[in-house]
């Protein structure tokens, strides 16, 4: 990555090339002489700023080297759903391979640095570099699993399930990154939380509260502390609650029976669940 200051300490320009955006996406495997030489600006997003707007012509992916976005959709009646976050390695703008279109706007929740890819210039260089090529489908895969754990987390009646579900992984992907998997701060709003995992804002902020109540979890503002991760992986398999508080506060022996409740009443559910087919 190259980077021009101009005389004040100020970003003049900023180009990365094709190995850039390879290790970026966890493929530094294929990074090589071809890969060096493709080259491709970036560009500085400011807290709140778009990079794509729903709706405008498809023409650029946009590669995360630093900070985070939200995808958002905006329905005809004005409703806006947080479709996902998204953060360093993942691709803004694969929905756009689809029709044409970008899907949804995508808002840097703070400062943040992404690369701009033509789309048509990413294929013409991938003829030289077939990694690049890999890489589009490397991303759009990755895209389509991100989806598929949002319904995982949707599949959860309990709104303190659902959370439990998007804090894990939330530090899965940060772990991934090679950042603690235990701690982590929350660059979106609690109203951003609330429209991904389809309950009330208050309902975010009294599911943080009684997941820190139960001792899964520690919150201080934006920053979460996973305090338990062996009784919050437990506690997310209940699909059908929790209809009863775990029992007890803090502690080990409180953990453990809360764990050992959680994991009856995940098998009571699988069990209701097999009878029914």
């Amino acid at each position: 990555m190259d980077n021009r200051m101009d005389g004040n300490g100020g970003l003049q320009s900023a180009r990365c090339s094709g190995s850039d955006l390879l290790r970026w996406i966890g493929m530094a495997h294929e990074v090589g002489p071809r890969s060096d030489q493709v080259v491709f600006p970036m560009r500085r997003v400011r807290t709140g700023t778009l990079v794509t707007h729903e709706g405008a012509p498809f023409e650029s992916l946009y590669f995360i080297n630093a900070g985070s976005f939200k995808s958002v959709h905006t329905d005809p009646d004005g409703y806006e759903l947080v479709q996902g976050f998204l953060g360093r390695g993942d691709v803004i703008g694969l929905d756009g391979l689809s029709d044409g279109v970008y899907g949804g706007d995508a808002v840097a929740l703070e400062d943040a640095t992404v690369a701009i890819a033509s789309f048509r210039e990413l294929l013409n260089a991938s003829r030289q570099v077939p990694a690049l090529e890999q890489l589009i489908f490397l991303a759009s895969g990755r895209e389509i699993r991100r989806k598929n754990m949002t319904l995982e987390v949707m599949a959860a009646v309990g709104a303190e399930v659902r959370l439990a579900r998007f804090l894990l992984q939330l530090i899965a992907r940060q772990a991934e990154q090679g950042y603690s998997a235990r701690r982590m701060v929350l660059r979106m709003s609690r109203r951003d939380i609330a429209s991904h995992l389809g309950i009330a804002h208050e309902t975010v902020s009294r599911s943080l509260t009684a997941l820190a109540d139960w001792g899964y979890i520690e919150v201080q503002h934006r920053e979460i502390e996973i305090l338990d991760p062996d009784g919050l992986e437990h506690f997310k398999r209940v699909t059908r609650g929790p209809t009863i508080k775990p029992p007890g506060g803090r502690g080990g022996a409180t953990r453990r029976a809360r764990a050992q409740e959680m994991a009856r009443m995940a098998e009571d559910g699988h069990a209701a669940g097999a009878t029914r087919f």
